[in-house]
């Protein structure tokens, strides 16, 4: 095969492709950057990216499970009251000497970084121990842990309660063991009653993630 002549704009050819190849390699970088897992390494371009979990496919925005129960502060909490604002989902016993009380620590201290925000979500914590989660039991845990009116203790029997363990994947305390044995999960669902991301409770989670995740909801609604 022949050469075309060279022109002016051939001579500058080998220049043209080292920058088409320095872009190229750069924009490969970039993409490499946004498929990664890791958020910290994330551009400015995806700020709203959950620092929970990644759910299954099946749960990503499926409807969350409705329920009304008891609060132990008086009165009831019921979901389908809730559309309009972001809230958690987890599940506790007073009776639990080490996992709850963390998880309480880390939603009280979540909902003191969200600031001006604390009050447009709720904490909806789901009583474990249907008989130990006495009201008087309680409101004395949640003095205890200085837990503010928003971080919602719910009780009940468990006829009532173990629609709500099932509609989780929770499972109850078992009476007859010290250390806890309950699920431990802290799950956030959106101002329209669906499922976004969880928390693994079994570990301790920073707060500040948590409280990441429920400004990005709140921001949303």
């Amino acid at each position: 095969m022949t050469e075309d002549p060279p022109s002016s704009g051939a001579r500058r050819a080998p220049w043209m492709a080292v920058i088409a190849g320095l872009l190229a390699i750069a924009g490969l970088a970039y993409l490499v950057i946004e498929d990664s897992g890791d958020t910290s390494s994330k551009s400015s371009s995806t700020p709203k990216a959950f620092r929970g979990s990644k759910l299954p496919p099946a749960l990503i925005g499926k409807p969350a499970f409705d329920f009304r129960l008891a609060d132990a502060r008086g009165g009831e909490i019921a979901t389908r009251r809730l559309r309009g604002k972001p809230y958690v989902v987890t599940f506790l016993y007073t009776d639990c000497e080490d996992v709850c009380p963390l998880i309480g620590r880390e939603l009280g201290q979540a909902l003191r970084l969200l600031g001006s925000q604390r009050n447009d979500v709720a904490i909806l914590a789901v009583s474990a121990d249907p008989e130990g989660d006495t009201p008087a039991a309680v409101k004395e845990w949640l003095r205890r842990h200085r837990l503010p009116t928003n971080f919602h203790y719910l009780i009940g029997p468990e006829r009532r309660l173990r629609p709500v363990w099932k509609g989780y994947y929770a499972a109850r305390q078992d009476p007859r063991r010290q250390q806890s044995s309950h699920t431990a999960s802290i799950w956030l669902i959106d101002a329209e009653g669906r499922i976004r991301t969880k928390f693994s409770a079994g570990v301790p989670v920073p707060p500040a993630d948590i409280a990441h995740d429920l400004k990005v909801l709140a921001d949303e609604a």
